[in-house]
């Protein structure tokens, strides 16, 4: 068996950039939306006398501070692997997911309490109030749906959790209009009432959110469709028999894969290296978001067999006992080469021997036959192929062998 392991390259490292780009780009833009509406908020509740319009001036600074921690923890998100985490940051941006599912909580525990305040309220606001918050409702909609689809199409849950949070903060403009509307009409009990539902909404929100963080840290299974989707296309590469415990784990906005292929016992390692780079370079191909893939090749399946034979005797050990068989031959010069497979629980060896140039073919072919039942009654071998050569040139010799020489 044998395991070959890559990183994301150039297409990786520039997908990884664009996406710290635009989510960047689009959190910046949420806080200077932010900015300005607190400010808009809390003027239009002090001049019209609305603490409805000042709890919502409170939310609106709750998203400025989850647009600095969203915005922090992408970039150090985005820090390549070091010394001390190599792996890369990438949990970085779930520890700022579950602060801003926090924040979320926190913000619909403040309107409620707040809410709760207001129950039996008469004071009636202004007419800026309504306005603002009028203002407020369309620019933080506006605002989630901007942010939600960069979040959704670079794969960032910090984001889609950052766009809910605006979101919620329309919602908190709409509890404040009603309120506002309805203490208007003569009607202030509407806003309590529409600030609780509101409350009660973020909150589910944020849980959802906490959720899918805490799945990434105790390292819950993909969805279905993700490795299913994978699988169906490793089985049509060109090399891989089969495969098994196709495995995947976020990191943050990152995902991990190993998984174990399966290829024709008897290739060479290089050529089942390159199956494993094939695997490789598809899964990086299919998920932009791919740091790591480890793919483990296997000569056969896993079973029983395997599992009953044990441990096998080191390779080197095996050839120093063929070697001492085949030097005691008579006829025989030089072993060239040796080769070892191991399957189905049973070891088979492929051996290039030298011999005498003046014997003739049916001698010399003698002279093999003769060292393969000598080399089968060597402890763990259980079957033996020997291939002549006559003074250098090849009867039969395989090109794997040919292109192998060992040492005299």
């Amino acid at each position: 068996m044998a395991e070959a392991a890559g990183k994301a390259g150039k297409v990786g490292t520039t997908s990884a950039e664009r996406r710290l780009r635009a989510t960047g780009r689009i959190t910046l833009v949420g806080a200077l939306v932010n900015v300005l509406l607190t400010a808009l908020k809390v003027a239009a509740g002090v001049l019209g006398g609305s603490s409805a319009m000042l709890a919502d001036a409170a939310h609106s600074f709750s998203d400025l501070i989850s647009d600095g921690v969203t915005y922090l923890s992408a970039r150090v998100a985005a820090k390549p692997p070091d010394s001390n985490h190599p792996y890369g940051h990438g949990r970085f941006e779930t520890v700022g997911t579950v602060v801003l599912a926090s924040l979320l909580i926190t913000c619909a525990f403040g309107i409620a309490v707040d809410a709760v305040t207001r129950f039996g309220q008469t004071q009636v606001p202004g007419a800026i109030a309504l306005w603002v918050a009028g203002i407020s409702i369309a620019a933080k909609e506006l605002l989630y749906h901007a942010t939600a689809r960069v979040g959704r199409k670079h794969e960032s849950p910090i984001t889609i959790a950052n766009a809910w949070h605006h979101r919620s903060d329309a919602l908190s403009s709409i509890a404040a209009l009603l309120g506002i509307a309805g203490a208007r009409l003569g009607f202030p009990i509407l806003d309590p009432i529409a600030a609780i539902i509101v409350a009660v909404m973020i909150v589910f929100a944020a849980l959802k959110f906490a959720r899918v963080a805490v799945h990434e840290v105790t390292e819950h299974a993909l969805e279905n469709e993700i490795l299913e989707e994978l699988s169906s296309g490793i089985r049509a590469l060109p090399g891989v028999r089969s495969l098994h415990q196709l495995r995947a784990r976020q990191m943050g906005p990152n995902l991990l894969v190993d998984l174990h292929i399966e290829v024709d016992g008897a290739t060479t390692v290089s050529d089942g290296h390159e199956v494993a780079e094939r695997v490789r370079r598809f899964i990086e191909e299919k998920k932009s978001n791919v740091t790591e893939v480890l793919v483990h090749v296997d000569p056969e399946p896993e079973g029983d067999a395997r599992e009953a034979a044990g441990p096998f005797r080191p390779r080197d050990e095996v050839e120093a006992d063929i070697r001492r068989v085949a030097g005691a031959a008579e006829d025989v010069s030089n072993v060239r080469v040796v080769l070892a497979h191991y399957l189905e629980g049973r070891t088979a060896v492929q051996v290039g021997i030298e011999v005498d140039p003046e014997l003739r073919v049916r001698e010399a072919k003698e002279v093999g036959r003769q060292l393969q039942l000598e080399l089968e009654q060597i402890a763990d071998i259980d079957h033996a192929n020997v291939h002549l050569e006559f003074d250098g040139r090849r009867d039969d010799l395989p090109r794997s062998l040919a292109g192998n020489r060992g040492a005299p």
